[in-house]
């Protein structure tokens, strides 16, 4: 039988991949008009924010020894996708990705870069995706499947971003599993832990002897940070309190802070509290937009 032998997230945040001095340069993506936030002119220091994407990077390497140690055959990762492959014409919940192989993007584009330079391909678990969507089935989830990309670069940057990350050999097979945080109508956070419980008891009743770490991409706020929302987000997280994590509103789980929904998933799955490694609010500007950097960790027992 396979098991999960721990559970990670992380952001995925364009800042990870540009220089500090370049972050201002970055997209707001926030329709004005914009109020200046007081208190945060320290941060926007040069010296802050070098400090801040060494600290992002630090925490980056901490998952990615980590992934090593525990030596999964398969990483099943939850992001979200921005109109990369899902697209207005079927827009469901939930995908999971079951073919043998997969290319995925960085999707950096912002300083003249191409998404076709930057594409890696890597193994799927195509018959541990496939009982994963019949052992959903069984359990009151009726998820989409797919055995193909629309995007001409493959996987969207949700993935294609972390996975560069944490596995820069592309030496693991993966499952990709896509979850619609952006658009709404998306699923709530209830539905997400739900969703993130009835996939772990899936891989747990696969006959297939496998290794498996769940990783959760995106967030945690943005493109406007909210520490306040950030922080007891968090003290959820590390408490593992269902009750709050279900309940959080979908009217705070928009633009990227929409991601959190990844991250509920997995904390669904793993089914106790997990471990931060870091929290980094990296600010790009003196209107408080930028991306609050979230990375954390759930070690199980089988490890």
């Amino acid at each position: 039988m396979a098991e999960i032998v721990g559970c990670m997230a992380m952001s995925h945040a364009p800042q990870l991949l540009t220089p500090p001095d370049k972050w201002s340069e970055l997209p707001t993506r926030i329709k004005g008009p914009y109020h200046p936030k007081p208190g945060i002119e320290a941060e926007l220091t040069p010296e802050s924010m070098s400090a801040h994407a060494a600290r992002c990077h630090a925490a980056i390497g901490a998952l990615r020894d980590r992934l090593a140690q525990w030596a999964p055959d398969t990483v099943v990762i939850l992001g979200d996708d921005q109109n990369e492959n899902i697209l207005r014409d079927n827009m469901p919940p939930f995908t999971i990705f079951i073919a043998d192989e997969v290319d995925a993007t960085l999707r950096f584009r912002y300083f003249g870069e191409k998404d076709t330079d930057q594409m890696t391909r890597y193994r799927v678990n195509g018959p541990l995706a496939n009982e994963l969507v019949t052992g959903l089935m069984g359990q009151g989830f009726d998820p989409s499947w797919s055995r193909e990309t629309r995007y001409h670069a493959g996987l969207g940057h949700a993935f294609g971003r972390v996975l560069n990350f944490l596995m820069p050999e592309a030496d693991r097979a993966i499952i990709p599993v896509m979850v619609n945080t952006y658009f709404p109508p998306a699923p709530s956070a209830k539905r997400c832990f739900q969703f993130g419980a009835a996939l772990g008891r899936s891989i747990a009743a696969s006959t297939n002897a496998e290794r498996v770490v769940m990783i959760a991409s995106g967030g945690l706020s943005h493109t406007l940070i909210d520490e306040n929302l950030d922080q007891d987000f968090i003290a959820a997280l590390v408490a593992q309190d269902a009750d709050y994590l279900m309940a959080i509103p979908d009217d705070v789980l928009t633009a990227g802070t929409s991601e959190i929904r990844n991250w509920i998933a997995v904390a669904g799955a793993a089914g106790f509290g997990g471990t931060m490694v870091d929290y980094v609010p990296c600010y790009r500007n003196a209107d408080g937009v930028g991306c609050a950097m979230g990375f954390a960790y759930w070690e199980s027992q089988a490890a």
